[in-house]
């Protein structure tokens, strides 16, 4: 289940970084942008409360808190850099 997540988490990292809209006028691609980042940081939490436990009690090695965590980041920088470089008018 949480490879599962990971791999989800690595596409929608993917949408929400590499996808560059045409200009202030692309919405579409805006709104797109912010949706993958949202559910970025969803998949990110999601995958670290499923992580945590099992991490903690040794079962899995720490490393698997990595990936969650920097999904977290990614998507809560990309909604940061969304919001200042296409602001709402």
């Amino acid at each position: 289940m949480l490879v599962l997540v990971d791999l989800l988490g690595c596409h929608l990292g993917y949408g929400a970084l590499f996808i560059r809209p045409e200009g202030d006028w692309d919405s579409a691609a805006i709104d797109g942008i912010a949706a993958a980042a949202v559910f970025l940081c969803v998949l990110g939490a999601l995958g670290l409360l499923l992580s945590w436990v099992p991490a903690w009690r040794g079962v899995l090695g720490r490393w698997w808190l990595l990936p969650p965590a920097v999904f977290l980041v990614f998507g809560v920088a990309r909604l940061v850099h969304v919001q200042y470089a296409y602001p709402v008018s």
